[in-house]
């Protein structure tokens, strides 16, 4: 389990954002699913900082709304497969949250 604790509000504006912590498990998850992605569709690359960036507004999402079984670091995680798929074109067209890293 990839498990840290924020602060409630953390994630409201972008330099409270930039304080929720990511642990150095969570940072090699993201990189592995991005290299992952990379190396699937080199066409349609996504940059580390970009995917850490929409982690970070999952798990700010998190803070809002959930479901329950779910801890924030896989609400980040999930956000981030949503994120690839539209990136490819063959996500939901109702997911509009992190259009503008697109």
């Amino acid at each position: 389990m990839i498990f840290l604790s924020n602060k409630k509000g953390v994630a409201r504006s972008k330099t409270s954002a930039k304080k929720i912590v990511f642990s150095e498990r969570l940072t090699n998850a993201i990189k592995n699913k991005v290299r992952k992605h990379n190396m699937k569709h080199p066409t349609n690359m996504v940059h580390t900082n970009t995917a850490k960036a929409v982690v970070r507004r999952g798990m700010g999402a998190y803070l809002t709304s959930h479901r329950p079984g779910t801890n924030q670091q896989q609400w980040g995680l999930a956000r981030l497969e949503a994120f690839f798929k539209k990136k490819v074109g063959k996500g939901n067209s109702k997911y509009t949250q992190d259009n503008d890293l697109l």
